[in-house]
């Protein structure tokens, strides 16, 4: 199975999922898409870029309950939103410069769109 086609499952999987990319960090292109309408380059380009970016993020500041002070991580996820979307960015756990990014409803599961994106990485990660 192809990048598109698992990008097409992903979008079917999450209710709520307008927009699924598969994104290289390190050059923040969009290298696959799959939509529910067609989308303007420069709208794929910003998403890329906005991944990056938050991806990248050395001074996410990460809560850890257990010891007392917290500490600074890259994250492997990030969500914001709008009032009118959620834009869910997943970093992949084998190869750090790829990464979906999705634009969802703004009531979508957030848990079920990580799993979800882990679930598809991994495939990804296994025929590269």
């Amino acid at each position: 199975m192809d990048v598109s086609e698992r990008l097409s499952n992903l979008r079917s999987a999450v209710p709520g999922c307008h927009l699924a990319a598969f994104i290289d960090l390190s050059s923040k292109m969009v290298l696959a898409v799959n939509a529910r309408s067609n989308q303007p380059q420069e709208r794929l380009d910003v998403l890329a870029d906005q991944a990056e970016r938050l991806l990248s993020a050395p001074d996410v500041i990460i809560e850890d309950p257990a010891p007392s002070q917290p500490s600074a991580h890259i994250p492997d996820y990030v969500v914001t939103s709008s009032p009118e979307n959620l834009e869910v960015f997943v970093r992949s756990a084998g190869d750090a410069n790829e990464a979906l990014g999705l634009v969802c409803a703004i009531n979508t599961d957030i848990e079920l769109a990580l799993d979800q994106c882990d679930a598809i990485l991994i495939a990804i990660g296994k025929e590269s």
